[in-house]
């Protein structure tokens, strides 16, 4: 059996994840089953929709890059500053390979983001979590250093899976028992909007992405612990 880092955090989830994304699916993440069924290029798109026009002018990290799939669709988009982070240093590999046949530059890094994100505070205009938040078993401690390298005033733009409330239960039962892929615990809109308030962000809007997925958009507050101005919107939840 590989080798497993002593990270500063350990559990079994963060186990289970590194040994699947550095040595299991480097070659083959973006073609596996899960992919297609979660419709993630949608997802890449809807996170380059969110960024708008002013794209360029945007510092923007991906937490959970993986293969570099998202900072080259944004890079497509006009994005010019990119960074990404991931447990696996041998999945930023393959993005490091891809991003440079495709011309992109991007700063990549590999960090344990329940522990540490290597960038000072208020280095990043947008935060990106794609399919990423049901791997943390310590999400607050994660999105405390979102928020830390987040400006005030940034956005975090989450995006996960979506099951109904009994399916949901079930597989998080069964995660209990049997990591998967570093798979830890499933989230309605609900209860992932109160773990990003919990991390001192505030979510103005959620919607549901098809059938499998949310989006959750959400700003830092001020440091003063004002409101910034995003527009307020009333949060969708199941």
């Amino acid at each position: 059996m590989p080798d497993i880092p002593s990270f500063q955090k350990n559990d079994r989830y963060k186990a289970s994840s590194y040994r699947a994304y550095n040595f299991k699916l480097p070659e083959r993440y973006d073609s596996c089953f899960w992919m297609r069924f979660c419709q993630v290029s949608r997802w890449d798109q809807v996170i380059r929709t969110e960024l708008g026009p002013d794209i360029a002018s945007l510092r923007i990290l991906d937490v959970g890059c993986a293969t570099g799939r998202l900072l080259s669709t944004l890079a497509q988009a006009g994005a010019n500053n990119l960074a990404g982070v991931d447990l696996a240093p041998r999945i930023l590999d393959v993005a490091r390979c891809k991003l440079t046949e495709q011309q992109v530059k991007a700063e990549l890094r590999a960090a344990d983001a329940e522990d540490n994100l290597p960038w000072p505070s208020e280095s990043f205009d947008v935060v990106s979590l794609t399919g990423v938040l049901h791997h943390f078993y310590r999400p607050h401690d994660a999105l405390q250093e979102v928020c830390r390298v987040l400006r005030t005033g940034g956005r975090l733009l989450v995006i996960d899976p979506d099951f109904v409330a009994p399916v949901r239960q079930l597989v998080n039962l069964w995660l209990w028992v049997v990591p998967h892929q570093g798979d830890c615990r499933f989230y309605s809109r609900r209860s992932a909007t109160r773990l990003l308030e919990g991390a001192g962000l505030r979510s103005f809007r959620s919607e549901r992405l098809g059938v499998w997925s949310y989006l959750i958009v959400a700003v830092k507050e001020s440091a003063r612990g004002g409101r910034n101005d995003a527009p307020s919107e009333s949060v969708g939840t199941r």
